[in-house]
């Protein structure tokens, strides 16, 4: 019996605890929330109203940098680890050239696919040379071999059910995104 009441004197605590905190405590707080803006990282401002939304403190990327934070989908034909040079390709590597060459600390992280045709072992070995084939023709473009990170994921992750050979070709990808 004095477990019982002893876990129910803990809950009602627990509650009472959470709702002073929540409704009494919380809007009286005078912290001030300091917010690094990602276009200008050298300036930062100072929020201390409570009321302030994250879209009123965050300052908008720029077109470019959201370029490079969506990550970038390139194809392959089938079992060839050779890329399929787009120009959403050429714009992803211009606007990433300067990225990096403002962020030099950051890291790029590219993951390879493959579809369903073929054993796992095959596909996970294709997968894998698909993004050293992407991290090989990246470094050529002038990023360097630091700043890239690769796997892959075989057949393990597709984008399109691999039933059609639409959905295959969506599936025989690497993925280039900001790690």
């Amino acid at each position: 019996m004095n477990r019982l009441l002893l876990f129910l004197l803990i809950l009602l605590w627990s509650l009472a605890y959470s709702w002073f905190w929540n409704c009494k405590r919380k809007p009286f707080c005078t912290e001030e929330l300091a917010v690094v803006t990602l276009a200008d990282s050298t300036n930062s401002t100072v929020v201390s109203t409570p009321e302030a939304t994250l879209a009123d403190t965050i300052k908008k990327i720029t077109p470019e940098e959201q370029i490079v934070f969506k990550p970038l989908d390139v194809y392959f034909a089938v079992n060839q680890s050779g890329i399929d040079k787009t120009a959403e390709v050429d714009s992803f590597l211009t606007i990433a050239k300067k990225y990096f060459e403002k962020y030099p600390d950051k890291q790029l992280l590219i993951t390879g696919h493959t579809d369903s045709d073929g054993s796992e072992e095959l596909n996970q070995r294709l997968s894998e040379n698909r993004a050293k084939q992407t991290q090989s023709f990246l470094v050529k473009e002038g990023f360097k071999a630091s700043q890239i990170v690769t796997e892959g994921k075989g057949e393990n992750e597709p984008l399109a059910p691999n039933d059609t050979p639409e959905g295959k070709s969506k599936n025989r990808r690497s993925t280039i995104r900001l790690k």
